[in-house]
């Protein structure tokens, strides 16, 4: 049962760190802190979100009432990401809030696992870290090699210094459990509910895309997400419907070309590059079903944006994806990993059975509103934060790591 927010006398200053910035135009985790956060500063509370200079670029600046500062990034690609949460925490730290004169920040709310590698910086001002998994990142494709093994080493100074770990899935929270000893809180993410109906089909025709013509995928294009076996899949499937595979390559080049060399043969397949706002909202509302084919997700945002619009989902059986299906009465459209057959032989299903592929839409855009509609994932988020700092939990990272326990 959901319990009310600890109440506090005076709002949280928050510092956010670990993502690329808002407003959200890249990932997963961008578009989650945006939302979260933006409802923070509705509520009263004083956030402010470390960005990237690809994201911001003027050294500050206000969204939506998030307060948003910019700080550097070297490293290109692969060594972004630690350079900027790095220069975060350190500005976080001897800086404070520059929106309120170096007031110092109550909490820092981290975000993914490499971040975590710097969070003993915190512990210079005792001030506490909520570290958020949104998935294990070392089993990533992008991050073999030296990449993981310093997302493991980020992992155990985590569970040393973070005062709480939230994650999306039960399944990261048995990981946690099993390989570090550690208990932590579950945080699924929350999806916005909208009114039914809705889209411009004038926006799916420049993209050569007609409603209910299509399946979808959206996302980053990146190895773990297997777009090869669906559009190997599809090849297969006896349809004039559409393919469309939805996001950029930013920092996988190499792999979208990958991609449109394997689909070249099938003028059915079609790369609409990065889409946001009307665009996107038209083609997730415009799609017959949504397919992954991915073998590594946490919770992933856009297939419960899909479900949501009330769109099938035919979804691999990974852990990262169990949540959003399993307790769907009589869904039927899961599949294993690389099993190119059988996802061939689901999306012809949902083609010549348009009767169970509405019902299994309906039935699995119940369980998301029901289970993930928003703003589940704020409430419970400010509980934890409350509790933190009011609460009993509030105690010593240096105490901690100097006990060696999480």
């Amino acid at each position: 049962m959901f319990k009310p927010p600890v109440q506090s006398s005076r709002p949280l200053r928050i510092a956010v760190i670990g993502g690329r910035g808002i407003p959200s135009n890249y990932s997963g985790v961008e578009r989650i802190c945006e939302d979260l956060f933006v409802w923070f500063a509705e509520h009263g509370h004083k956030v402010t979100v470390y960005c990237r200079p690809s994201v911001l670029k003027e050294p500050a600046a206000l969204y939506k009432g998030v307060r948003l500062v910019r700080t550097p990034s070297p490293g290109g690609r692969n060594g972004e990401t630690l350079s900027h949460s790095l220069f975060s925490l350190m500005h976080a730290t001897l800086r404070g809030d520059v929106f309120d004169d170096g007031a110092p920040f109550d909490l820092y709310s981290m975000h993914t696992i490499a971040p975590n590698l710097f969070i003993p910086v915190a512990a210079i001002t005792g001030t506490p870290v909520v570290s958020h998994v949104h998935g294990l990142d070392h089993q990533r494709e992008k991050w073999k090699g030296l990449g993981s093994r310093v997302i493991r080493l980020a992992e155990e100074i985590m569970v040393k210094f973070a005062h709480k770990v939230a994650v999306v899935n039960p399944s990261i929270q048995r990981y946690y459990r099993d390989e570090f000893g550690v208990n932590t809180d579950l945080l699924p993410n929350g999806v916005h509910i909208t009114p039914d109906g809705g889209g411009d089909p004038a926006l799916l025709a420049p993209l050569g895309l007609e409603p209910e013509k299509y399946f979808v995928s959206v996302g980053r294009l990146v190895p773990e997400k297997r777009l090869q076996d669906t559009i190997a899949a599809f090849a297969k499937v006896k349809t004039d419907f559409k393919l469309a595979i939805v996001g950029n390559a930013a920092n996988t080049p190499e792999y979208l070309a990958e991609l449109k060399k394997i689909a070249a043969g099938d003028p059915r397949v079609v790369f609409t590059g990065q889409q946001s706002g009307s665009t996107l909202e038209s083609l997730f509302r415009g799609a017959y079903a949504y397919v992954s084919a991915s073998d590594l997700e946490g919770h992933p945002m856009s297939v419960l944006e899909c479900m949501e619009r009330g769109t099938c989902a035919i979804l691999t059986d990974i852990d990262g994806h169990k949540p959003l299906f399993e307790p769907v009465p009589g869904y039927d459209f899961s599949f294993e990993p690389y099993d190119i057959r059988k996802l061939t032989k689901l999306m012809q299903r949902a083609i010549d059975d348009p009767d169970h592929t509405e019902q299994l839409a309906r039935a699995g855009q119940r369980h998301v509103r029901d289970t993930y509609g928003w703003p589940l994932l704020a409430l419970q988020t400010e509980r934890l934060y409350q509790e933190i700092i009011h609460g009993d939990a509030h105690h010593s990272m240096l105490s901690r790591a100097a006990l060696g326990t999480a």
